[in-house]
Order: structure tokens, then sequence, then C-alpha cells
């Protein structure tokens, strides 16, 4: 099938999800009060990084980095300054409005620490081998994708914001798409979704979470490994996750998303929310052609 075809099937995809869970009109957006420490803000003042108090109703207390659409209520904002604020969440994102500053550090206490660096492997470089376990309860090395691109994710099941992992699975159920729709792309690509959250994901809430989603075992495996051996993998490859909390349960994450070749090397990285399902069938596209 020609490229413009497969563009036009993953339109067609995305414009059916966006059917059945569009945002709704901003009066049905759900809202929620929102009080906690500044960590970061962005030199552009697009997001802010806070430390937040429980989100009754909706989130434990966690860190997390906020998407900002008005960057004039981060002016005067600075690391350790508390804030009160209204979380936004619509069907496909998530925002902070009314930003107030109400005070600064809370006396004794002290935020945490941003996590050690690690040597980011860099394009051409061997991807490390691991054993994951997947939604049926089975052990699946990494290795056992050689032959085939690999395209893989870090998520995990409960995230609550929907423009973090749950964004991932829709661009990644937009790419399986693509895949089914071009057949030299569905031989030779497969698509991993590792959460980084072991001791809540297990084998049966991966393949409840598969199904949800319409993941295709022929093309798409849920997974993931022991929580230090899949933080050292995913580590590697840029993912930062930080855990709050008595059992680690708060859990704060960048995203992280790469692309491995047949001999298991790493060919591309992407970072962020920000990249599309098109731009990587047409990478795939390079690459298997």
């Amino acid at each position: 099938m020609k490229p413009a075809s497969v563009a036009l099937i993953l339109f067609a995809a995305l414009a059916a999800a966006a059917a059945c869970g569009s945002s709704p009109p901003p009066a049905n957006d759900r809202r929620f009060p929102l009080t906690g420490e500044v960590l970061a803000v962005k030199p552009d003042k697009s997001e802010v990084q806070v430390k937040h108090d429980e989100v009754k109703g909706f989130m434990e207390p966690m860190t997390m980095w906020f998407d900002v659409r008005d960057p004039r209520l981060l002016d005067g904002l600075a690391p350790g300054d508390l804030i009160s604020a209204t979380l936004v969440l619509t069907a496909e994102d998530s925002y902070l409005t009314g930003i107030r500053k109400t005070g600064g550090r809370r006396p004794g206490e002290t935020s945490a620490p941003p996590p050690p660096p690690v040597d980011l492997l860099a394009p051409g470089d061997a991807v490390p081998d691991i054993t994951f376990t997947d939604d049926t309860g089975k052990p699946r090395p990494l290795s056992s994708y050689r032959g085939t691109y690999t395209l893989l994710t870090f998520i995990y099941t409960r995230c609550p914001l929907p423009d973090y992992c749950p964004r991932m699975n829709a661009h990644f159920a937009a790419v399986q798409q693509g895949l089914k729709a071009e057949p030299a792309l569905g031989r030779n690509v497969r698509l991993l979704s590792v959460s980084f959250d072991p001791d809540f994901d297990t084998p049966a809430r991966l393949a409840e979470k598969a199904k949800e989603v319409g993941a295709d075992p022929a093309f798409w495996h849920f997974v993931t490994a022991p929580r230090a051996e899949v933080d050292a993998f995913g580590g590697k490859l840029g993912l930062s996750v930080l855990r709050e909390g008595a059992d680690g349960s708060n859990i704060t994450h960048n995203l992280r998303t790469a692309l491995l070749d047949r001999n298991g090397t790493l060919a591309r990285t992407y970072n962020g929310k920000e990249w599309s399902p098109e731009e990587v069938i047409r990478d795939l596209q390079a690459l298997v052609k």
C-alpha cells in the first residue's frame, strides 16, 4: 500500500478515536482544585513541575509536570513557591489554570532530589537485553524481537493524566492500524509497551489494558520487569521515574519512546508526547523499504 494510503488510514483511525473519546465541550471538562509546591518552571513558561497534595476524587499526592496554556500565570513563580490552581481534565489532555501563589516552601520539608545522571544510549548503540514478563505471564526477552524493528515506549496502567500514558497508548493504537494497513510494515515491525510499575501491573492487569486499548498480540505486547531492572533499562533510553510514598506508588515520570532496528541497536528516540503516529510510520517506511 502506498504511503499516502497509510496516512489516510492513520487519519481515519485518529478521527475514529476522537469520535469515541473526543474532548467534551468546555462546560463538561472535569475540574479539580490543586495545591502544591513549585519545583521547576520551563523557560518558555509552557509547563510547571508541581509537588502536589492529594487531588481529592482524582489522584494521590505526587510530583508531575503540568501544561499551562497561559504563560502569564507563571509570571513571578519560582521553585519553592506554594500555589493553588485548578486542574482541568479533558478526554485528551490536561492543564493548570487559575494559578495563584499562596506562600513559600513549607518549613522542614524538602523536595525529591533529581535522579542521578545516567549514560544515555545514542543511535547506533546496542540496546542491552532484558527479560520481560508479558501479559500472559510468560518470559519475553527483548532479544526475541531481533529480526524485526521494535517500537517501544514506557507506561503504567494507573497513570491518571490523559496526555501521558493514555496518549502513548492511543499513538501506538494508531501505529498498529498503520502496520495492519501495509503488509510490509506488519511483517517487520512490533510494538512494545513497557510498564515501570511492576508491583501493580501484574500480567492480568497488563492483559486488561491490552484488551482495553485494542492491542493485537500479533503486533503489540504489554510487558514489565522487576522495578530495578526496568528502571535501569529505561534510564539508558532517557526514561526518568521518581517514586514517592512508603510503597513508591506515587510515580512521577517523563515520556520516552525508542525505535530499535533488526539487530537490537537504537535507531531513534522520540522524546515527550508530541511525536505523531504519522511521523513514526514515515520513519518505519524508510527503514523497511
